[in-house]
C-alpha cells in the first residue's frame, strides 16, 4: 500500500499501469490487487477521471486526432471500452468554442476532431515557397498528429488558400493558387 501511494505521488496512474509497476518491482500480485482495490475504493485511483483529464489536456495544448488519443490512452493503461466511450462523448460534445474560419462563417457544424485539427493547424508556421508543397507539408503534419487523411488535406488546402488570399489583399500575389493543383 505504501509503495502504491508513493508511486501515485509522482503522477496519476491507471489501475493497470500501477499494478504492472508494482508487480515488476517485485510485490506479490495478490497484495498489489488488494492495494489497488483499496485505492480505488477511497478514490485515489480513477481511470475515467484520468482519461478525461488527459483528453482535456490534449485538446487544450497538443491537439491530437482520435486515433492518436486512443493510442495514448492505451499506453497509459486505460481500458479500450472506456477510452472509446470518452472519445465518442468528446465528438458529441456541443460546439462551445468556435474557431475562426470559412466553415464558421457558413455556419457548418464542427466536430471535436475538426476543431482540434484547426487549432493544431493554426499553430503551424507557414513556409514561403510553392503553395502545393506547403499544403502537402501541413497535411502531413496533421496526419502525424493522428487526424484522418481527408480532414488533413481539406484543412491544409483551405489554410493555404486563406493565407494566399490574405497575402493577396496586402499585395498582388505572384500567381493564383488552385489547391487541387489544376492550372488556372
Amino acid at each position: 500500500m505504501e509503495a502504491a501511494a508513493r508511486s501515485l505521488g509522482g503522477a496519476p496512474r491507471s489501475q493497470r499501469s500501477l499494478g504492472e509497476r508494482l508487480v515488476s518491482a517485485g510485490y506479490d500480485p495478490a497484495h498489489v490487487a488488494a492495494a489497488i482495490e483499496r485505492l480505488v475504493a477511497i478514490g485515489l485511483i480513477d481511470d475515467e477521471r484520468l482519461a478525461r483529464a488527459l483528453i482535456e489536456s490534449r485538446d487544450r495544448s497538443r491537439q491530437r486526432g482520435d486515433h492518436s488519443l486512443l493510442q495514448e490512452l492505451r499506453r497509459r493503461g486505460i481500458d479500450e471500452p472506456l477510452a472509446l466511450r470518452l472519445l465518442a462523448e468528446r465528438a458529441a460534445a456541443p460546439d462551445t468554442e468556435r474557431l475562426d474560419g470559412p466553415a464558421d462563417l457558413l455556419g457548418a457544424p464542427q466536430g471535436a476532431e475538426e476543431r482540434a485539427a484547426r487549432a493544431a493547424l493554426a499553430k503551424m508556421r507557414r513556409r514561403p515557397g510553392d503553395p502545393r508543397r506547403e499544403a502537402q507539408r501541413l497535411a502531413q503534419a496533421l496526419a502525424r498528429r493522428g487526424f484522418p487523411p481527408a480532414l488533413c488535406w481539406n484543412l491544409a488546402r483551405e489554410h493555404v488558400t486563406n493565407l494566399l488570399a490574405a497575402e493577396g489583399a496586402g499585395g498582388a500575389p505572384d500567381e493564383p493558387f488552385d489547391p487541387l493543383g489544376e492550372e488556372a
